[in-house]
């Protein structure tokens, strides 16, 4: 009987067994999660349409872009910006990353062309989204097994590059 006793206190004393699971299930909620796959993901609160309203409010690119679609001949399109952004725990986001430019003939779907001569501008649309990014409103922080986390959101911004946009 001692020692069962000894033996038991020798693993509870014991620094591997003393971390618990606590502690790895805080560190795998300290994760940035994929927002796309969450059970609640972050919600900004007015809504996608008010989101887009702020992004076509905030963001200072726009006239370079167009401009550039319109020297090269890339007109009657509907042209996407592509990035996403951390939103913490707290509901802030930040940590803009711009992903690609890119154009479709379609206002709604998924086959949008990359345009490769916006490589070029990387950097500069890289921080007109930081900006636009840092200023955005306290979003409601996604949640994960019952606890606020960190997530990524992926999304675009879109306009169209033309005399008329065709009827959706």
């Amino acid at each position: 009987m001692k020692q069962l006793v000894f033996f038991v206190l020798l693993l509870l004393s014991s620094p591997c067994f003393s971390q618990g699971f606590d502690d790895n299930r805080n560190q795998y909620m300290r994760r940035i999660f994929d927002a796309k796959y969450m059970q609640k993901p972050p919600i900004f609160q007015p809504g996608k349409d008010s989101l887009q309203r702020f992004y076509f409010n905030h963001f200072q690119g726009f006239e370079n872009i167009i401009q550039k679609c319109i020297e090269k001949g890339d007109t009657a399109k509907y042209i996407r910006v592509y990035f996403n952004f951390t939103v913490d725990e707290n509901g802030i986001a930040s940590d803009a990353a711009f992903f690609k430019v890119a154009s479709t003939q379609y206002a709604q779907g998924e086959g949008a062309k990359t345009i490769k001569y916006f490589f070029d501008d990387k950097k500069q649309i890289q921080e007109q989204l930081r900006k636009m990014v840092s200023a955005l409103p306290t979003w409601l922080p996604g949640i994960e097994s019952g606890q606020r986390v960190s997530a990524n959101v992926e999304d675009y911004l879109q306009f169209w590059v033309g005399l008329q946009a065709p009827p959706r």
